[in-house]
């Protein structure tokens, strides 16, 4: 069986299987590029997906975010063990990092989803009143916090707009022209749903994350909708970073630095923004040689640097309806499937 027909075969089996209706996936090496799609927007209609179509990237934004602060840390704007506090007096976050944040070591404890029902203002004084529970650096605990308030840290350090930010020094750098937040009207057609929720009905080129929502659609740890093929961009932008000839101006040694394992011995493996070590959807053979980000709507950007392979895989598993994490099993066959790319 070829390597597409291979990829077709697994995303057309998570289809049947409820996973998500339909989904795409764009991979690259030395030696291949591919693009595979299957399925539908929605189970019930014939609308098919495509190469062109938008999703929702949901917590994919906070490696995004994560990049464009290692980019300000390269140009001398930001240090990894400058305290939150430095930038944002008013936070509770006593302790806590810069590198804690990218981390997700910063021991903050909140739920956002929850907390965004009182409204925009309530959530940013509940998240600037948050105090650590944990020892910062002491547990990984993922967690959107985190990139939310990274993102806002770079709005006090440049005085520009997260939305600004991302597009100057990560998205307009690495040509990745369809990823945005709040993507206009016009492009409602290439955007698959998320989700039917039961106070927002169908949800649909609007973010799925509730806080992100109530924020205005923009925020570090959600908010982005892109492409499939911008994100392979984005991986193959990293690849050559670490090589030392990317196009954020990203250090070379701060680049293979959030490529290594932050994590204290034995937690959930995490590098400067990246997630490393993650058996329920890295392979064995690469599981120490692969990066990854997910999303909680389905997508997943990796890189393989050994194998200079980049994969992105988009879907709307959340359609219609939130489900526990199935489709995990189903990247990381797509992982093991890529190995021989």
């Amino acid at each position: 069986m070829s390597m597409p027909a291979r990829l077709t075969a697994i995303l057309h089996e998570g289809i049947q299987q409820k996973i998500f209706p339909g989904a795409v996936l764009v991979a690259a090496s030395p030696h291949q590029h591919l693009t595979v799609t299957a399925g539908t927007y929605r189970y019930t209609d014939a609308t098919a997906v495509t190469a062109t179509c938008i999703y929702d990237l949901a917590s994919l934004t906070k490696i995004v975010t994560a990049t464009a602060a290692l980019a300000l840390c390269s140009r001398g704007w930001l240090s990894l063990d400058a305290a939150v506090t430095q930038f944002l007096p008013q936070s509770n976050a006593k302790g806590v990092t810069i590198r804690h944040l990218l981390t997700h070591t910063a021991g903050l404890d909140i739920r956002l989803s929850t907390t965004a029902l009182a409204g925009a203002s309530a959530l940013w004084q509940s998240v600037l009143a948050c105090a650590p529970v944990r020892a910062p650096g002491s547990v990984v605990a993922y967690a959107n916090v985190n990139t939310l308030i990274l993102g806002r840290v770079l709005e006090v350090i440049t005085y520009q707009a997260l939305a600004q930010i991302v597009t100057q020094y990560v998205l307009q750098p690495a040509m990745m022209h369809e990823t945005y937040f709040n993507p206009p009207p016009l492009l409602l057609p290439r955007i698959p749903p998320s989700e039917i929720d039961a106070i927002r009905g169908e949800v649909c080129g609007t973010v799925h994350d509730e806080s992100t929502a109530v924020l205005g659609g923009v925020a570090g740890h959600a908010g982005l909708f892109g492409t499939a093929a911008d994100m392979l961009r984005f991986g193959q932008a990293w690849l050559a970073t670490l090589a030392g000839d990317g196009p954020w101006g990203i250090d070379m040694a701060l680049a293979q630095q959030a490529l290594q394992n932050q994590s204290p011995a034995g937690q959930l493996g995490v590098g400067l923004g990246w997630m490393l070590a993650r058996d329920n959807f890295m392979p064995p053979a690469v599981i120490t040689a692969m990066a990854a980000h997910t999303g909680f709507t389905g997508p997943v950007v990796a890189i393989v640097p050994t194998q200079q392979l980049v994969w992105a895989l988009l879907s709307n598993r959340t359609w219609p309806q939130r489900t526990p994490p199935r489709h995990h099993a189903v990247t990381r066959l797509v992982a093991e499937a890529l190995l021989d790319l």
